[in-house]
């Protein structure tokens, strides 16, 4: 029978921890604070991979006479993951590194029901619950350039993914202090056009060019 996955939240990358949590803990329960290793598999052979086995081997050889290699803990990963329906099929490879195939029908499935019912079981789970998100905050004695809008649709992307995530976010724009730079333009106006009434098509442009 497959693992209930109304416990298993957030990210597919998370989900998957979760399960070789689950295997690791049952292999090696004297190792302490072994976190799973799982990463977008770069090469054809699955969708994501688990890389925990060398860095294992490393810590218990000698020990335990069942690993000869980091290969023989990648298979022993593979075989003492929990059922599951996300995982469609598994291979070990190199120095054991745990190949992970996606089950179809389970991706299929969760289309389906993020199609249905929303985006909002796929939100990762962060540690943070606050967070400031510092916009382009532009010197408004300056003219305005592209770079600030960048900045800015950057800043909001960041906060929305933050919000997906159930953060809290501070969205900040912060003008700074501006009384110097205003006194600097004013006094450059008074140098540049004595008769400043007179001057009719000037922007904040033309004081810039010194």
């Amino acid at each position: 029978m497959g693992l209930d996955h109304g416990r298993l939240t957030g990210s597919v990358k998370q989900q998957l921890a979760k399960l070789f949590e689950g295997s690791l803990k049952v292999l090696f329960p004297e190792e302490s604070n072994l976190e799973p290793l799982i990463a977008v598999c770069t090469a054809k052979f699955g969708d994501y991979q688990c890389n925990n086995a060398m860095s294992i081997f490393s810590k218990i050889k000698g020990k335990s006479a069942a690993f000869k290699n980091p290969n023989s803990v990648g298979q022993a990963i593979s075989r003492h993951l929990p059922p599951s329906d996300i995982i469609e099929s598994t291979s070990v490879a190199g120095p054991g590194f745990v190949n992970i195939v996606l089950s179809s029908k389970w991706v299929a499935q969760n289309i389906q029901n993020m199609l249905v019912n929303g985006i909002d079981a796929w939100a990762p789970i962060l540690s943070v619950k606050r967070a400031v998100v510092d916009f382009s905050s532009p010197n408004i004695a300056k003219e305005m350039h592209v770079g600030h809008l960048r900045s800015t649709i950057i800043g909001d992307t960041l906060s929305r993914m933050l919000e997906f995530s159930n953060v809290e976010v501070f969205r900040r724009n912060h003008v700074g202090d501006w009384g110097t730079q205003f006194g600097m333009l004013i006094e450059h106006l008074f140098d540049k056009f004595p008769n400043w009434e007179d001057a009719e098509d000037q922007a904040i442009g033309d004081l810039q060019v010194c």
